[in-house]
């Protein structure tokens, strides 16, 4: 088939341009079919976008705008500076230091689940963060909420009950969030709780972050995984910034800063995360019902950090910034910032030095208390008799009675509140919430309550005084314990020693001073029990002398009862001075401690026996079911220093705004004692008889027989002019009775100095300490000479430094300060010398 020749196609006039030109051969341009198709569908799809593109602009143009607009412009917070805490020297014990954080926002994380996973797995190998278990609240069956608490309890070891209290409140507050975080546990606990699961409806081990990601109530919100990150590990992380998306490093982040250390801690507290509880609590709202904090945020825990949160906090700025589609921030909208304000600083009554020194003093102490205890019980072993509990805490507080500004208020052991900052390890906190550890979380000053034991007696010889049941003059004699009938059956009946009886000694016959001055017991029990105390029999209340070693009644004379009575010794301890009730302090949580009456008995106990004579026995010598804080008996014992009237307690001595202008907090009083001063002045010179005189229970240790040191070598030394002081020591009784009648007992004494012009009381117990003559006085004894050191008495080198502390706090005590006699010098414990 002969093939067609193709028609050369010339457009009008191109021959008449191509005259005398070549001819184009393949060069030529050729139309087909396709083409017009191909022309015809980019027309159309152009026109379809350009038909698009109108109704964008014309139709829906001003709805795009707007969301534009919304998406480039932000609302930003600018966190407030947390104002610092000052001591009264202006020291800092709290402040702010700029830190590297870490955060992470939630809707910036990869969508898929398998990159999601490799940039948090990048964050925990990156900042060694631990796993935590936790709670998955929707995951509880129903009706099984409390047997998992428990079962969650039980896992982590928990045995203090006010531990347990408070950490299952503390879940059931976030009860309402995705998830509620128990505690950061280690790779064996974890390992635990995971084989544990079924029986364990709920409750899941995830890492920290996995916890967080999941919490997160605000997608856009950027939340803090990690604070104070090592600056090369920040610098890491930002360098691989393109590999991590929705992690972010922040160099700009105030980390708090705790300078003073762990003696500190209990006044202190601390700051952490804010939990899902405190977000939603509606008493963190503003004028507007809206949240004052965000996840993000940062609140005070526990001491001042949470009492004075509202002024520490400040207020947060506002700012709106343009940003690009990737979230990076391009500039600040001008005129819109709104400047965050600096929360208030405070300058505190504490003076570091000297709370350095009372915890020096307190721990010292402590330790020479079970070493004696050790000793004790090795004799005990030896008489196949249960051990007796070893010290390992106490507390001291010191208050200026003028003023009511706590000088010094130390609880021990301590904890390191800096911890709380970076991170605190399963294994430390477990190590701080155990009983057998001391309880360091406790602040025993103001939160713990214990029987004042024999340092009661001054304020029962201030109420029977006041009442005119007891004279100085009035003599008892003692013959080292009594024994009251059993109203019905007097051949029978209740032994009541005196401290001294337990050696088989006696006081013999005391007057009030010397009763004081010697804490005699059965001298109180007469100050205290009525002729008509409580019985049902027409006769008055009597009692036997009783031997305790023979148990054998030492003569058939009666001794009838004329004391002061219940009633109205609970009435001036309740109402006259301040036992039972709160001090009011800064401090949350405070307990408001017990003076037991008849009607507390009987709604409380309600054992239908009523109120009997023994149990005003045992309030008369500060037992029973009498407890007070080391601080309320400070508090007590200043009343008696300043004449009578009680000056609140109180932490906070200025407030200082952020131009350093200061505002000083004025002494309020609370209440009057409204006892005569002529009463006052006959207790305080009992107590100084205590410490002064040779039979006093503070004056002076026995080293063997015959030789004698004074219990003030460092207050008092030789060849210095004596500074004369009131105190009165206590053996506190606790725990279980042994075969022979003896219990374990708490070690107190309190004070106050100089006896002329007081300016300083102080109130020292020692847990499990044994006698309060044996280990609280020389502890007094060491805190009173860094007092008189600092305010210039006493020359500056024993207890304290030679220099004074600085503004950074860099002097520190001395630490074994012991001219002449040594303070740890003590009797053999098993041979208590005093109450």
């Amino acid at each position: 088939m002969a093939r067609r020749k193709r028609m050369i196609y010339d457009p009008p006039g191109s021959r008449k341009r191509r005259r005398g030109s070549a001819s184009h051969g393949s060069g030529e341009i050729f139309l087909s079919r396709r083409m017009f198709i191909a022309k015809a569908g980019v027309v159309a799809v152009f026109s379809g976008l350009a038909a698009r593109l109108g109704v964008l602009q014309l139709v829906r143009g001003e709805e795009y705008k707007t969301q534009a607009a919304d998406n480039v412009i932000r609302s930003e917070l600018l966190p407030a500076p947390r104002g610092m805490i000052l001591d009264r020297q202006g020291r800092p014990l709290a402040r702010n230091r700029r830190a590297w954080e870490v955060r992470v926002v939630k809707g910036d994380l990869p969508l898929d689940a398998v990159e999601q996973r490799r940039v948090l797995d990048m964050l925990i190998s990156a900042l060694q963060l631990e796993d935590v278990v936790a709670i998955r609240p929707k995951g509880v069956p129903r009706g099984s909420r409390d047997t998992v608490l428990q079962r969650v309890v039980d896992m982590m070891g928990y045995r203090d009950q006010a531990l347990i209290d408070r950490e299952v409140q503390r879940w059931l507050r976030e009860w309402p969030n995705k998830l509620v975080q128990v505690a950061n546990v280690s790779l064996d606990d974890a390992a635990r709780f995971r084989a544990a699961s079924a029986e364990l409806p709920g409750v899941v081990v995830m890492n920290e972050i996995d916890f967080l990601v999941e919490n997160i109530w605000d997608k856009r919100l950027p939340i803090a995984v990690k604070t104070d990150v090592p600056r090369e590990v920040a610098l890491k992380l930002e360098a691989n910034s393109m590999y991590m998306p929705g992690v972010y490093v922040d160099d700009t982040a105030l980390a708090r800063e705790y300078p003073a250390g762990e003696v500190m801690s209990h006044v202190l507290g601390y700051v952490r995360t804010i939990d899902g509880a405190s977000l939603d609590d509606l008493r963190n709202r503003d004028v507007n019902n809206e949240r004052i904090y965000d996840q993000n945020d940062r609140i005070g825990m526990e001491g001042l950090e949470q009492a004075l949160e509202s002024q520490l906090r400040g207020v947060k700025g506002t700012r709106s910034i343009e940003v690009d589609a990737n979230g990076v921030v391009m500039r600040t909208v001008p005129s819109s910032e709104i400047p965050a304000q600096e929360g208030q600083s405070v300058r505190l009554t504490i003076d570091l030095e000297l709370q350095n020194a009372v915890g020096n003093a307190l721990r010292k102490g402590i330790e020479r208390a079970a070493a004696g205890k050790e000793e004790v019980n090795r004799e005990r072993a030896a008489e196949n008799k249960e051990a007796w509990t070893v010290p390992n805490s106490g507390s001291a507080v010191a208050y200026d009675p003028r003023t009511g500004e706590v000088l010094a208020m130390v609880s021990y052991p301590y904890y390191d509140n800096q911890l709380f900052v970076t991170g605190i390890s399963e294994r430390k906190w477990s190590e701080y919430m155990a009983p057998e550890k001391g309880k360091a979380f406790l602040n025993r000053a103001v939160n713990e309550l214990y029987p004042p034991g024999s340092t009661f007696k001054i304020f029962l010889a201030a109420s029977a005084l006041h009442h005119g049941t007891v004279q100085t003059s009035d003599t008892h004699v003692c013959r080292g314990a009594i024994r009251v009938p059993n109203e019905a059956n007097l051949s029978q009946g209740l032994p009541m020693a005196c401290w001294v009886g337990w050696q088989g000694g006696e006081h013999d016959a005391l007057d009030l001073y010397g009763a004081i001055e010697q804490s005699c017991d059965t001298y109180f029990y007469n100050v205290a029990v009525s002729r008509t105390e409580m019985v049902y029999t027409p006769e008055s209340v009597f009692y036997y002398d009783w031997n305790l070693l023979s148990e054998q009644v030492v003569s058939d004379t009666r001794h009838v009862f004329d004391g002061l009575g219940i009633e109205p010794l609970a009435e001036d301890m309740q109402n006259r001075f301040w036992f039972g009730k709160a001090t009011e302090i800064e401090i949350l949580g405070e307990a408001t401690g017990l003076f037991p009456d008849p009607a507390w008995k009987e709604e409380n106990i309600g054992d239908g026996d009523g109120w009997a004579v023994g149990d005003t026995l045992n309030v008369s010598i500060g037992q029973g079911e009498t407890k007070v804080t080391p601080l309320q008996l400070t508090m007590n014992t200043a009343a008696l220093a300043n004449g009578g009237s009680f000056p609140k307690p109180h932490l906070v001595h200025e407030w200082i705004d952020a131009e350093g202008n200061a505002r000083p907090v004025e002494v309020e009083e609370m209440g009057k004692l409204d006892i005569d001063s002529d009463h006052i002045e006959i207790v305080v010179e009992g107590m100084r008889r205590v410490v002064h005189v040779e039979t006093g229970t503070a004056n002076r240790t026995r080293i063997s027989d015959g030789v004698f040191e004074t219990k003030w070598p460092l207050t008092n030394p030789e060849a210095e002019e004596e500074i004369l002081i009131a105190g009165k020591t206590g053996t506190a009784e606790f725990g279980q009775i042994d075969d022979i009648g003896a219990r374990d007992s708490h070690g107190w004494f309190t004070c106050f100095a100089p006896l002329a012009a007081p300016e300083i009381a102080v109130s020292v117990v020692i847990e499990a300490g044994g006698e309060g003559s044996t280990y609280a006085v020389p502890v007094v004894d060491e805190i009173l000479r860094a007092w008189f050191e600092i305010n210039g008495t006493r020359q500056r080198g024993t207890v304290l430094s030679q220099g004074v502390m600085g503004q950074t706090g860099e002097a520190s005590p001395t630490p074994d300060a012991t001219p002449g006699a040594t303070p740890a010098a003590s009797p053999v414990p098993a041979t208590p010398v005093a109450d």
